[in-house]
C-alpha cells in the first residue's frame, strides 16, 4: 500500500506548558500551517544539528536512492 512503510508517521506526545504551547500556536498561525508540522520541523533541525548532520547533504542521497 505504501512505497516505503518505514515513512508513515507515528504520534507522539509532547507536555507544554501554556507559555510554550502559546509560542507554537503563534509561529503556525504566522506561518500558515498545522502545529504538529512546526513542531516536527522544529524537532528535526534540531536532532540534525546535535548529530551534525548536513541537510544538503541528505538532499544528494535522496536524489541518488529516487531514480
Amino acid at each position: 500500500m505504501y512505497q516505503d512503510p518505514k515513512r508513515i508517521r507515528t504520534k507522539a506526545t509532547v507536555y507544554l506548558d501554556q507559555y510554550e504551547s502559546d509560542v507554537i500556536t503563534a509561529l503556525a498561525n504566522y506561518l500558515g500551517v498545522p502545529k504538529a508540522e512546526v513542531m516536527r520541523q522544529m524537532l528535526m533541525k534540531e536532532a540534525r544539528d546535535v548529530l551534525g548532520i548536513d541537510p544538503a547533504a541528505l538532499e544528494g542521497s535522496v536524489a541518488s536512492h529516487a531514480g
